[in-house]
């Protein structure tokens, strides 16, 4: 049965779209609020243990790694066993991450916890299979839809990253780490298990969750790499998070060095992730209405113009610069997500999108994994978190570049269809 007007495809006894995009967001919010909060455990980790910055960072580098190289594998686990299991497997695997946290004493064991099982959690609730489990059930207006779904991750930020301060500062990291974590397990699991549904599609020869041949206009892994419009795509997730994570993974310890009370910036931080939520959605909406790459350009624009006031702080150490840069970084964080995701799932819809939007992924993992790790490294060597900060405000039209590429490519595809 087809619902009106949403372009679902539903069978009866399975959920409604909403109930499933309700669910996708809460998952969201609770996985990524609980893995972005590394940024708040980063100077604690620092103050007990006096490990280098940079290796410190380097953690969370691994971790994208990890996401990037683990993305076509999730891909294809998508598309062999349905986004459903997976997603359930990553949200256990992440809050187990969480409260094995507590038990670090030695850089290594922050490299496997946070690097590796992590990684492995949050690459198995988040974009690709996500992705994937909503392009199933929403074939219109995706920007708007997958900008919504993904604007659970602002929500976390919002609630975790103040969370995970005052925990701190009331019990200690380690027991913030158990408290997370647990309180992630018992809310994802069974969230998940009785909320997200599949929608199958047409059904064929008796096997609705596995048709036997690709929906019409599928699109297969080779044809995919050998268009433009994957390759724009591509490079345009490999050029975002080095715009973004540089910044984003050292703002508190920036702000702190610059004099703010570590409190005051948790909630800079958390206002960024809420203010990230109207961005997700006014650029998703603002995709769909006027074209993808002109929404992403725009959002490019914002996330500069935040890190720019992050580093007019150097000049003028003034709380209202923070509050600028919560506005306008906030805005663009986040943005761009569910944009390429929408775009990729209009070009390559079929059987095997999951492999195809898990092989893009990579892409995201490789920079997001540069980007805390440079800025690391460039504080350690200079002492000051300039450069790296300027560098990423350039990643800003080097990505927004490969938006209008993808563009190009696309055309170029719907033209010879």
């Amino acid at each position: 049965m087809r619902l009106r007007g949403t372009g679902v495809h539903a069978r009866r006894g399975r959920a409604a779209p909403w109930i499933v995009l309700a669910v996708v967001w809460l998952t969201q919010a609770v996985a990524y609020g609980l893995f972005f909060s590394f940024t708040i455990f980063f100077l604690p980790l620092i103050e007990e243990f006096r490990w280098p910055r940079g290796l410190t960072a380097g953690a969370f580098s691994l971790s994208t790694v990890i996401q990037g190289v683990l993305s076509p594998v999730i891909g294809m686990l998508v598309d062999r066993i349905g986004p459903r299991r997976v997603i359930l497997t990553g949200a256990l695997l992440l809050s187990g991450a969480s409260i094995l946290a507590s038990q670090i004493h030695a850089l290594w064991h922050l490299y496997l916890i946070t690097g590796v099982l992590a990684a492995t959690g949050v690459a198995a609730v988040g974009w690709v299979p996500s992705g994937a489990l909503l392009a199933r059930w929403f074939s219109r207006r995706r920007g708007g839809v997958m900008g919504l779904a993904f604007s659970g991750m602002g929500v976390g930020v919002l609630v975790v990253g103040p969370l995970a301060q005052w925990l701190i500062a009331q019990a200690g990291w380690r027991q913030a780490y158990v408290i997370l974590g647990s309180g992630a397990l018992l809310g994802l699991g069974p969230l998940l298990w009785f909320g997200v549904a599949e929608a199958a599609p047409p059904e064929r020869s008796g096997r609705p969750e596995v048709p036997a041949a690709p929906p019409a206009g599928g699109v297969g892994i080779r044809a995919a790499l050998s268009t433009r419009a994957f390759w724009g795509l591509f490079f345009a997730y490999f050029f975002t998070p080095l715009a973004v994570f540089p910044v984003f993974t050292h703002q508190v310890a920036f702000a702190v060095d610059e004099g703010f009370p570590p409190m005051f910036v948790a909630g800079i931080f958390g206002l960024m992730g809420f203010i990230s939520v109207v961005g997700r959605i006014v650029f998703g909406a603002v995709s769909d209405r006027k074209g993808r790459e002109l929404a992403a350009t725009l959002s490019f624009g914002c996330t500069a113009t935040g890190t720019g006031a992050l580093l007019a702080l150097e000049v003028w150490p003034h709380a209202a610069w923070l509050y600028a840069y919560a506005l306008f970084f906030g805005l663009g964080f986040g943005a761009r997500g569910p944009i390429i995701t929408a775009m990729a799932a209009e070009l390559f819809a079929g059987r095997r999108f999951g492999a195809i939007y898990g092989i893009m992924n990579l892409a995201n993992g490789l920079g997001a994994a540069i980007g805390p790790w440079f800025g690391g490294v460039v504080h350690d060597l200079t002492g000051s978190y300039r450069l790296a900060f300027l560098t990423a405000m350039g990643f800003c039209a080097v990505a927004a570049a490969f938006f209008w590429i993808a563009r190009a490519g696309r055309h170029g595809r719907e033209g010879r269809v």
